[in-house]
């Protein structure tokens, strides 16, 4: 009988904590603070441009996109003299066309905005990144995805630490397809190619690996992404670019700690959200918090191209036909004319644009040049 009261009290001792139970928002997130993130990173291979992304923090519970700063002033500055003012692109987007850099320089870069708050990097070292060997793929034995690994190495153990970041295209049909649109109340034949779309995507996640403990520099098949069939981004064709970074040890560590705070935290034992900043300051005010990392360095790139055939076409709706003047009246999305038996008008067979019209789903159909 008494374990009986002893079980009885602990259930309803976990009621009642679960009936307490309630959300919590700490002040630092509810503040109304904005901090700068400086994200980008300077090319140093005379070929690619340089970008610089300049947003704001925001609390939590705000839905909208991050803010920018406009027209800031960027400088990367050499420690041997050199200068090298970014331009303003838009959206708070900086760019710094390609040009010819020391290698034995160090650079910082100095961001002055408009609110004449000064932020200041500390040097870095331009850091040399080793090719990529070659980008994999390994198909789940259950067909339900599909695995991207990158394989690398530097002979000369100089690198130890590596960043990678993907960007992601592929090709995509409709089921339907549309041959005649309707324009300023008249139907005429569609001259764009609307049922073949390519889509890019850019995901944010922080993929890192270091070789610091192993006897040799070397990564086999670190995994990139997983691809699941059901997004049919592999039914058609699909391309994946691979860029590399060799970090310095100090970036890792600001990389694998941002990594556990905004990637793994949640759940019960995950880790616990940190203050991760880097290596720049605000001048104007050091006990400002600035976020960001800045190096410079040559990075690696490698594209690869895969035509697997995995995935499924979507259902669509059932088609309907309409006379010429109820498909102009309701503006339907026309697929192809009608003649019924005896009739001299044709009608037009209808149907819906997310199953004829691939703009609907994100993708333009412009094809891409590396196409």
């Amino acid at each position: 009988m008494k374990w009986i009261s002893i079980l009885t009290l602990l259930f309803v001792g976990f009621l009642l904590l679960d009936g307490c139970v309630l959300p919590f928002s700490p002040p630092e997130v509810a503040s109304a603070d904005r901090f700068l993130v400086v994200d980008g990173f300077l090319n140093t291979n005379g070929k690619d441009s340089s970008r610089i992304t300049l947003t704001y923090t925001q609390v939590v519970s705000n839905k909208n996109t991050f803010s920018t700063e406009l027209k800031a002033q960027i400088i990367v500055e050499g420690d041997k003299g050199s200068t090298f003012t970014f331009t303003e692109i838009g959206k708070g987007l900086y760019r710094l066309a390609p040009r010819t850099f020391n290698a034995a320089e160090n650079y910082r870069i100095r961001i002055k905005t408009t609110g004449k708050k000064e932020y200041l990097s500390e040097y870095v070292a331009p850091k040399q990144t080793p090719p990529i060997d070659s980008v994999t793929y390994k198909i789940a034995s259950d067909k339900k995805f599909v695995q991207i690994n990158v394989n690398t190495h530097d002979a000369l153990n100089k690198t130890n630490f590596y960043r990678w970041k993907f960007e992601e295209t592929w090709e995509y049909n409709m089921p339907q397809y549309s041959l005649y649109e309707i324009k300023n109340n008249a139907i005429i034949d569609r001259v764009e190619n609307i049922n073949t779309c390519w889509k890019t995507e850019t995901p944010s996640s922080i993929l890192l690996a270091s070789t610091i403990k192993l006897s040799q520099d070397v990564i086999r098949d670190a995994p990139i992404t997983n691809i699941p069939t059901a997004t049919n981004k592999l039914l058609i064709k699909y391309s994946i670019l691979v860029k590399q970074f060799g970090l310095t040890e100090e970036g890792f560590k600001y990389w694998s700690a941002l990594a556990k705070t905004t990637e793994t935290t949640g759940g019960l034992f995950d880790a616990q959200p940190s203050q991760v900043t880097g290596n720049i300051k605000c001048t104007t005010n050091p006990q400002e918090l600035v976020f960001g990392f800045f190096n410079a360095g040559v990075p690696q790139e490698k594209r690869v191209f895969l035509s697997l055939g995995l995935g499924l076409y979507s259902q669509c709706a059932p088609l309907d036909t309409l006379s010429i003047g109820d498909a102009i009246k309701a503006q339907s999305f026309l697929l192809s004319q009608y003649l019924p038996e005896g009739a001299r008008v044709p009608e037009y067979v209808v149907g819906d644009p997310g199953c004829g019209d691939c703009r609907t789903k994100g993708g333009i159909t412009k094809r891409p040049s590396f196409w």
